[in-house]
């Protein structure tokens, strides 16, 4: 992940995953790059403290953001706590440019209005042009890391006011999602949420929709609106991903069996099969990589 980051990033496309990140700057001033290879559900904040502004590559198909189908044209916003729900598909790669929150001009209107629009705020401006510049100034940035560092830095100023520019944009525009992507994003938020802090129970889709109090075709229009997956792939991948993030981050021996029924696996054949169809390895010979001995079954 990337400094301070405490987003969540699931794998939801079978096969071998590969990322890469390129990341310069410091004190608010950031900017970065990432490639992924599979597709994948992103969920959480960004930088703290800081206004962030995302941009996908030319090269990159469109991606999921808040349920709206975004394009190399379009700009997203993440600031404060608030998490972004983004999907990805395979290849993505995206730009990322972060300013210090209480150094935009417009901050205070910003937030206000955001948190006026509450769940229906797109954090998202259709503009080509400052797409374009954003994804220049990155570029630049992690060319040459020295100058995103610098204090005082002029690319530290450039980059204030790119991000500047978007705020006035977007308090002339203040886009609003649709219903359907509103309700979509709080009957994902809801049930994400209910997900974690019940990892181990054993939860089914007529549990998820009283979460969220909807209907199951309700929740399945969310739920693919959002993340681009059926309710039931998006539980069981997460849950996979929460496996083996439980594995490749154990520093000591640890027993898979046990690992597995915490996020509700009970069927371990089932959730061999499950976890080697979805990440190209068998449980084992994950943390076979982490201790020379391997774990144990």
């Amino acid at each position: 992940n990337l400094s301070g980051w405490r987003r969540e990033i699931l794998q939801l496309v079978p096969g071998e995953f590969a990322g890469r990140t390129g990341e310069a700057g410091g004190a608010g001033f950031f900017a970065a790059e990432e490639f992924l290879s599979r597709g994948a559900f992103h969920a959480g904040p960004a930088y703290p403290g800081c206004l962030t502004l995302g941009v996908l590559a030319g090269s990159s198909d469109s991606a999921l953001w808040n349920g709206q189908r975004i394009d190399a044209e379009r700009v997203v916003c993440a600031f404060g706590d608030l998490e972004m729900l983004l999907r990805t598909h395979d290849n993505a790669s995206l730009s990322w440019l972060s300013v210090p929150y209480g150094r935009l001009e417009g901050h205070a209107a910003l937030r206000a209005g955001i948190e006026g629009q509450r769940h229906g705020a797109a954090l998202c401006l259709h503009d080509r042009r400052l797409a374009d510049a954003i994804r220049r100034q990155v570029e630049r940035l992690l060319f040459a890391p020295d100058e995103a560092a610098a204090r005082p830095s002029p690319a530290a100023g450039e980059a204030l006011a790119l991000a500047d520019d978007f705020v006035r944009r977007y308090l002339m525009a203040m886009p609003e999602l649709s219903a359907r992507e509103g309700h979509a994003v709080r009957v994902i938020r809801a049930v994400r949420s209910h997900l974690l802090r019940n990892a181990g129970a054993s939860i089914g889709i007529p549990d998820l929709c009283a979460v969220a109090a909807t209907s199951e075709r309700t929740l399945r229009n969310a739920s693919e609106t959002v993340t681009g997956e059926s309710p039931v792939a998006f539980l069981r991948a997460m849950r996979l991903n929460q496996v083996r993030r439980c594995l490749l981050g154990a520093t000591t021996p640890v027993r898979i069996t046990e690992i597995g029924m915490k996020w509700g696996f009970l069927h371990m054949p089932r959730f061999s099969r499950d976890y080697r169809m979805l990440f190209g390895e068998l449980p084992s010979e994950t943390i076979r990589r982490q201790f020379a001995g391997g774990g144990t079954e």
